[in-house]
């Protein structure tokens, strides 16, 4: 006895199922589930903050004198020439800080996020070179009779301070911001009580840090992103990588 079934073709293949694209582009450099980016958020922000930073610094550079900002935060912070506490809240300039705060920070995200890990490490360096020898020798606003636009104290802090930010899990990450906007108040607090700085010497210092981490952060995903989609390209057309 023959089934029903029996002798009849197999099924054809469902024709109407995309076939995979090997020029797909993939998250690269971040672990599965950790919320890979494309950069471009982080390139808008960080883009806009060190913007106006420049903008900032050129209009002071014909203006160097105390503006709106500078007479509300001197009223707010007496000057405290030889407080202690504001001193060692002055400690956070040094140089173990700002390497062993960006070594540690990358270490932390390396695994989930190797480009992440690059912009943590190098960044915050390379902000703070960027602060002492362009931004204030261009500038040439003087406290003090020393060189003061934008600080490089709270440059250091504003931007190890992005670089844990960045670094920390989203599980922890509201409590860190929370720890490191503590860090850089105080820090733009201490400049000014012990009278380094104006007050938007501090602040610019610290902004032109944070902006130029999340900067740089978002230049490195985008530049990861664009890379796996021309190499498919590439493959698709027979044609070799272009260099």
């Amino acid at each position: 006895m023959i089934s029903p079934g029996a002798g009849a073709s197999p099924p054809a293949p469902d024709t109407d199922t995309p076939a995979a694209d090997p020029g797909a582009r993939r998250p690269t450099g971040t672990a599965h589930g950790s919320g890979p980016t494309d950069g471009r958020v982080e390139v808008l922000v960080g883009g806009i903050v060190v913007a106006l930073t420049v903008l900032a610094a050129l209009w002071l550079r014909h203006h160097p004198g105390p503006v709106v900002l500078d007479r509300w935060g001197s009223s707010l912070v007496h000057p405290s020439l030889h407080s202690r506490f504001w001193r060692r809240v002055t400690d956070l300039r040094s140089i173990p800080v700002l390497v062993g705060g960006s070594v540690l920070a990358a270490v932390v995200v390396v695994t989930r996020d190797r480009w992440r890990a690059v912009a943590c490490l190098v960044a915050p360096t390379m902000a703070v070179a960027m602060t002492e020898y362009v931004l204030k020798p261009v500038v040439g606003r003087r406290y003090a009779e020393v060189l003061s636009f934008p600080s490089g104290t709270t440059t250091v802090v504003g931007s190890v301070a992005t670089a844990w930010v960045l670094a920390a899990p989203r599980l922890i990450r509201p409590a860190v911001a929370t720890v490191a906007a503590i860090a850089v108040v105080l820090e733009c607090m201490a400049v000014v009580a012990l009278q380094w700085h104006y007050p938007s010497d501090a602040v610019a210092g610290a902004a032109f840090g944070a902006g130029f981490v999340v900067l740089v952060d978002g230049v490195l995903h985008l530049g990861a992103g664009h890379a796996p989609a021309r190499q498919g390209a590439d493959a698709l057309s027979g044609g070799s990588p272009t260099r």
